[in-house]
């Protein structure tokens, strides 16, 4: 079975449509696996807004190229299990994620923009009267933000598809060659790095190494110190004595500083393979998980054939290859353990045996026949030779939820998966309806109280649970689906200055100059505002561009009931 790498592309999709394709092309050609979102069969999951899965597929893919225009695209409040991007567009929120996991991570800006930037940075004010044509300042906000992180990221110019992929080809041999150096360098000092930890921090291993080492080199070692002690003293004795004799005690000297080293060798070489046997033992794969966890965010420990056997744990034999899957579960992790951050804060657990370099999970609703899709195997956020964990989202009442009605199987590469096992976890089905329920009232309190951006969370925590839970606990006294939709549209229409009706002018962008009536408002839209001209033309433009004129009434035949048209 072959190993495509697969590379996340990151960027508004209908501008840049052509762009992509051209960036997807080049990728293909090389073997490698692009991941666009607009591509069919892009993997999605349910219960997660489409962008929100993006990151999921984002954070397994080792490389990301981020490409930055003038268009910075719609912002999102319902971020499911990253909440940590409320408030951002799909690729803001795309590129920050990869720097915060320290993706390796190639970010483009065009160079329009880049120039326009340094204009901007110093006097924003600039933008409402020079800005080139299309360039939202979102745009220029986004750049700022991740120009100025620390470490700061890659970045570099680009003027059209053909310049872009010239730097690529270029910076893919850099990117290549700074990977392999450094996975080259954390093997050669994997071992040493093992035999130190074990030595340090476990006595109890440590005095049963040294107990059952061959104790004839420890006893030669100690006979050859004392020989060398004593002829030591004689050669103090000896001064003044022939020269003959005092060089005969020398190579009598040199001969036993030889043995002594030899054997100094050897027990070293004997310790290191006890120590390396001592791993096998199943109980130190609990010590391994809490002390030698990656420091990388999203890295997969012990994906190397080597790696693993030094830590204690190999498949041999056809009959063991295929692992076994005993228990999925959910549980509360701590972010940091014995030093070293995890980065999340809660995870699917899973617990078996015969886990290979390279194991794969998959998951599918409970009683499901249909076949897993090649896409839907992902590698897991930290992984043992018998315990794997996945990272999720750290709210019990939705996220261990969510899993509840989900199967979920294991794969070696190249072998059978396991048994499907069913997501196990103790639910307190009484106590999520009590959550539920008052999620469910703070947000309908919330929107009663005309604060629907804030009555958007609780509303959406309700559904999903209502959801989640249905046949295991009462319904909700009131469906909390109809009220959240309402929340989203209010709160769309909140973050407009005018409404259906409103006689407008165009002060910029493409349309500027124009004036018409607003005959219909296109809520979550960047372009909100679709505006009729007495002679009957319509076009699109957003609340930035626009400014009241004298009001209009619209006809009667463009009015809602209730005078209003979204």
């Amino acid at each position: 079975m072959t190993y495509a790498l697969h590379v996340f592309v990151s960027s508004t999709c209908y501008d840049l449509r052509d762009l992509r394709a051209a960036v997807r092309a080049w990728l293909s050609s090389l073997g490698m696996k692009p991941m666009l979102s607009d591509e069919a069969g892009f993997p999605n999951q349910d219960g997660m807004p489409p962008y929100a899965t993006c990151l999921r597929v984002l954070e397994k893919c080792p490389l990301v190229i981020g490409i930055i225009d003038r268009r910075h695209g719609r912002c999102f409040d319902e971020w499911g299990p990253y909440p940590q991007h409320i408030g951002k567009a799909p690729t803001h929120a795309e590129l920050a994620h990869a720097l915060d996991l320290g993706k390796r991570v190639l970010i483009y800006v065009h160079e329009s923009v880049w120039n326009f930037y340094e204009v901007w940075r110093k006097n924003r004010d600039a933008f409402k009267t020079s800005a080139p044509e299309g360039l939202e300042e979102q745009t220029l906000t986004m750049f700022h933000e991740l120009k100025n992180r620390n470490p700061a990221p890659w970045l570099s110019k680009f003027s059209d598809a053909a310049d872009l992929i010239v730097s690529l080809q270029g910076e893919f041999v850099n990117q290549l060659y700074i990977y392999l150096d450094e996975r080259e360098r954390q093997s050669s000092d994997q071992a040493k790095y093992i035999i130190d930890k074990i030595l340090e921090l476990a006595p109890d291993v440590r005095s049963q190494i040294e107990a059952r080492l061959n104790p004839e080199y420890a006893s030669k070692i100690e006979l050859l110190g004392n020989q060398l002690i004593e002829l030591q003293k004689e050669l103090d004795s000896t001064k003044g004595a022939s020269n003959e004799r005092v060089q005969d005690l020398e190579r009598v000297k040199s001969d036993i500083e030889s043995q002594a080293q030899f054997a100094r060798d050897q027990l070293n070489r004997t310790t290191m393979m006890l120590a390396s046997a001592a791993l096998r033992d199943s109980r130190w794969f609990e010590f391994l998980r809490r002390t030698m966890r990656p420091r990388q965010a999203g890295r997969v420990p012990f994906h190397h054939t080597g790696e693993v056997a030094l830590r204690g744990y190999s498949i041999g034999g056809d009959a063991h290859r295929s692992p076994r899957l005993a228990e999925v579960t959910w549980a509360r992790l701590p972010n940091h353990e014995d030093g070293i951050a995890r980065r999340y804060t809660a995870g699917l657990v899973f617990k078996g045996e015969r886990f290979a370099p390279g194991i794969t999970w998959a998951q599918r609703q409970r009683g499901a026949t249909e076949d897993v899709q090649e896409h839907c195997w992902r590698l897991p956020n930290i992984y043992f030779g018998d315990y794997l964990e996945v990272s999720t989202y750290d709210d019990e009442s939705q996220s261990a939820l969510s899993y509840r009605d989900q199967e979920f199987q294991v794969r070696n590469p190249g072998e059978r998966p396991s048994d499907w096992i069913s997501f196990s976890y103790e639910f307190d089905y009484n106590k999520l309806a009590e959550i539920r329920d008052v999620s469910l009232e703070q947000g309908l309190s919330l929107l009663s109280d005309n604060k629907p951006q804030e009555a958007i969370a609780p509303l959406l925590k309700a559904s999903n649970m209502t959801r989640y839970l249905h046949n295991s606990a009462p319904p909700p006294k009131s469906d909390p689906f109809g009220p959240h939709a309402r929340a989203c549209e209010l709160a769309a229409l909140s973050r407009l200055r005018f409404r259906a009706g409103t006689q407008l002018l165009v002060v910029d962008g493409p349309h500027s100059g124009k004036s018409g009536v607003v005959t219909r408002l296109l809520l979550n839209h960047h372009h909100a505002y679709t505006i009729t001209t007495e002679d009957g033309h319509e076009f699109q433009a957003s609340d930035v561009q626009v400014q009241e004129t004298q009001p209009s009434e619209l006809p009667t035949s463009q009015k809602h009931v209730d005078g209003s048209k979204i």
